[in-house]
């Protein structure tokens, strides 16, 4: 397990609130180098590969060799949602982008994992300034997946904080910044109203794009032990926008 802080904070901007700055933990990132060398292992590029599909395929002609087993169905989420004129409703779980490598790939429920509003108050370091800010703007819930997309050689993780209104989650938008230095901003095609930073620090790169849909607040985190190309988060960011307005 590689274990990294993403440095994120939030700035209390509720009315009658002094402003405060918190901490907020990052997940706990998984290790994907091992992944990418059992996926590499696994084409049959190499020499040893190679000799293992053509045994296989020699196997499959002969008329006494044994049918391979057909490979077990992943079980089917019965996780639901919907969204009308911007108010999610369901579970928030169900909006959350599915990881593209499935469920094996996911870090705890591959359906994604809930959060309280004791959950987020704990994640943002803790402070009666969250709680007091989460209470004001309507809290109702929150969702979070973390998974690793060997494609992009990196791990995504991904929340979802739903608020009474749009007007709530544009708000808590405004509070979210990131703190410490080395932060440079770039922009997500698109999307003119989200937020994206990248810092490269420590062998670790990390991506962080914020955004709101609706009444939803979403953070999109990418980061891996390589330089990653800002279009990886952009796709994300534009995908997860599009399940939010859509479903």
């Amino acid at each position: 397990m590689i274990v990294t802080a993403i440095g994120a904070s939030y700035l209390v901007l509720a009315a009658g609130t002094a402003a405060a700055v918190v901490d907020i933990a990052s997940p706990a990132p998984v290790d994907v180098a091992a992944a990418l060398a059992s996926a590499s292992a696994g084409t049959g590029v190499s020499g040893a590969g190679a000799v293992s599909a053509s045994a296989h395929a020699s196997a499959s002609a002969s008329p006494s060799a044994s049918p391979s087993p057909s490979p077990s169905p992943s079980p089917k989420s019965t996780v639901i949602g919907s969204v009308k004129d911007g108010i999610h409703s369901g579970d928030l779980r169900y909006f959350l982008l599915p990881p593209p490598d499935g469920p094996s790939s996911v870090q705890g429920d591959p359906d994604g994992n809930k959060e309280s509003q004791s959950d987020v108050v704990k994640e943002y370091g803790g402070s009666s300034d969250v709680k007091s800010a989460l209470s004001q703007l309507g809290f109702k819930g929150g969702a979070q997946r973390t998974y690793q997309d060997s494609t992009m050689g990196a791990n995504v993780s991904i929340e979802l904080l739903q608020f009474d209104s749009s007007g709530d989650a544009d708000n808590w938008m405004q509070g979210f910044q990131l703190n410490g230095s080395g932060w440079t901003s770039f922009s997500i095609p698109g999307e003119s109203g989200a937020t994206a930073r990248e810092k490269n620090a420590d062998n670790l790169d990390s991506l962080i794009g914020v955004y709101a849909e609706g009444d939803t607040f979403y953070q999109i985190t990418v980061y891996g032990t390589q330089t990653l190309p800002h279009s990886d988060l952009a796709n994300l960011m534009t995908a997860e926008h599009g399940r939010l307005a859509h479903g």
